[in-house]
């Protein structure tokens, strides 16, 4: 399997960490961010990466090159004006296979990624979404599904940026959120016929309710909690976990 590291954003949360060092990219415990990543995709066979980079992306560049001092192959697909989530894929295109991973660059979960896209082949679907059940209660839920585990509505609330431009903010719908968006994802390259060529869309505001409409995306729960860089606080809860 291939996955692509969504690690384009400014980080402007993190500043003044992010003026010189993009987040993914933030040392912890004498290591960027994104190697932990890297490393724990390894450990179940994904090896092929595309790095969808833009703010700083030569940091991503003069540490990892092509990964194979790192035993995996690395492409990167660069933007030069924010795109958003959906834009990036989009501009990734060439670069991706019939099915792939997308993993945000500044989250961290240790989950079976096996197990994850022996499902995805089962439903036969355009997407599926790794939701956590917020068993530690680490945030607050915005992703809902049915009872066969079909997304029926998704809600994110945090802004959405272009750079450090706030741009939209999601309003939530009445709905029975229990679940949060973990950061992983799987798609078929079929979802790329959604995506503008050169504008910037983003899966979570453009994307997902086109797919929640057609029945298109469906939610693989988990109770493992995952981990953020969002801000200075879970930065060091990271640096604790990742000892």
């Amino acid at each position: 399997m291939q996955a692509v590291i969504l690690a384009g954003g400014a980080g402007t949360r993190l500043r003044p960490l992010t003026l010189e060092v993009p987040k993914p990219m933030i040392d912890i415990n004498g290591r960027p961010f994104l190697l932990y990543i890297v490393e724990e995709l390894k450990k179940y066979g994904i090896k092929d990466f595309i790095f969808c980079v833009g703010y700083l992306a030569g940091n991503f560049k003069d540490y990892f090159g092509d990964g194979s001092k790192f035993g995996v192959n690395i492409k990167y697909s660069v933007e030069s004006e924010f795109l958003g989530t959906a834009g990036a894929l989009k501009l990734a295109e060439k670069y991706l296979e019939d099915e792939f991973f997308v993993l945000n660059g500044d989250t961290y979960l240790p989950i079976d990624y096996e197990k994850v896209y022996r499902e995805f082949k089962r439903i036969k679907r355009m997407g599926m979404i790794v939701l956590y059940d917020n068993s530690e209660k680490v945030a607050e839920e915005n992703s809902a599904v049915d009872r066969e585990g079909w997304v029926v509505a998704y809600g994110k609330k945090e802004p959405l940026k272009k750079g450090d431009q706030l741009i939209e903010v999601g309003v939530k719908e009445a709905a029975d959120y229990k679940y949060i968006d973990a950061g992983v994802y799987v798609f078929k390259k079929g979802i790329l016929g959604l995506i503008d060529k050169d504008k910037f869309v983003s899966l979570e505001g453009d994307i997902y309710p086109e797919l929640i409409k057609s029945r298109e995306l469906k939610g693989f729960i988990i109770s493992q909690r995952y981990y953020d860089l969002g801000t200075l606080e879970r930065l060091e809860l990271i640096r604790r976990v990742l000892k």
